[in-house]
């Protein structure tokens, strides 16, 4: 089995709201029913507690997940930047709670928090529940998305048009310049996520903000060729080549990575003498 590209969650989605984010909703709105913080243990009935916090917790966690997906593409484009992110998105979760918070104790309890000093001491009760519910769902689902590694290098100074090509790769000089230097020059394979392409090498993968046919026109020259709609490889990558019983073909580079092959794309594929490969 592969290991999923960075960015893409290594675990379902559901498995992940069910497995981690439920339970941490629920368990927080039952510890603060429980403990009633804040005045409400006193103040109110147990029925009272648990809808006052699971309603809360509900409507933080909701933030909390619409949230999530803005971080976690932030998160791809400026990798050094998850502490502020994740500092960013309590903030960002914790002020409209202050206000709904400021609007149901009123209503509730007849407090009177909307004035700057109620809402400052609101904001910071808000921000400590927020980093219990919200704080740790993302970290774990940026884990999940393998984005905690440490910051990525910045890519190469472009080449001048009157530099000496590459000696890796003299044919793609332009797109080897996009390359973070950690990834090397054994490209292996292109593969199109979202607007981005993820370029895999042999020594890691990571994505660069472009069309995947501008890289292809970039790679002019070099020994490959697009073999889906969003997969194009390197012909020294290739390991081997698979038949799978409906008679689709799919390609093992030789990181392990599986690489589709698509019906358009398999005459061509054989042509360059790559079903040779075939595994028996």
């Amino acid at each position: 089995m592969t290991t999923p590209a960075m960015g893409r969650p290594r675990t379902p989605y559901r498995r992940r709201l069910l497995g981690r984010r439920l339970p941490v909703l629920l368990g927080a709105a039952l510890v603060l029913t429980l403990l009633g913080p804040f005045g409400t243990f006193a103040e109110l009935t147990l029925a009272q507690r648990l809808a006052y916090w699971v309603g809360l917790i509900g409507l933080g966690g909701l933030a909390f997940e619409l949230l999530t997906l803005a971080a976690t593409r932030l998160r791809r484009e400026r990798p050094e930047a998850w502490r502020s992110m994740l500092a960013g998105v309590t903030l960002a979760v914790a002020a409209p709670m202050t206000l709904a918070v400021a609007l149901l104790e009123k209503s509730l309890r007849g407090k009177d928090m909307l004035h700057p000093l109620g809402l400052a001491e609101l904001f910071v009760y808000v921000v400590l529940v927020t980093l219990l519910v919200s704080a740790i769902p993302v970290w774990l689902e940026l884990r999940d998305r393998g984005l905690l590694a440490g910051p990525t290098p910045p890519p190469s100074p472009p080449v001048p048009d009157n530099a000496p090509a590459s000696p890796a790769n003299p044919a793609a000089p332009a797109f080897f310049a996009r390359l973070p230097a950690r990834l090397g020059r054994d490209l292996l394979a292109l593969e199109m996520e979202d607007h981005y392409v993820r370029v895999h090498t042999a020594e890691g993968s990571d994505l660069i903000l472009m069309r995947l046919r501008d890289a292809i026109g970039e790679l002019a020259g070099l020994d490959g060729m697009q073999v889906h709609r969003s997969h194009w490889v390197a012909a020294a990558a290739v390991a081997e080549m698979e038949r799978k019983p409906d008679g689709k073909l799919v390609l093992v580079l030789r990181n392990g990575l599986r690489v589709p092959v698509s019906r358009s794309y398999a005459m061509a594929v054989r042509e360059a003498g790559w079903a040779e490969k075939t595994r028996p």
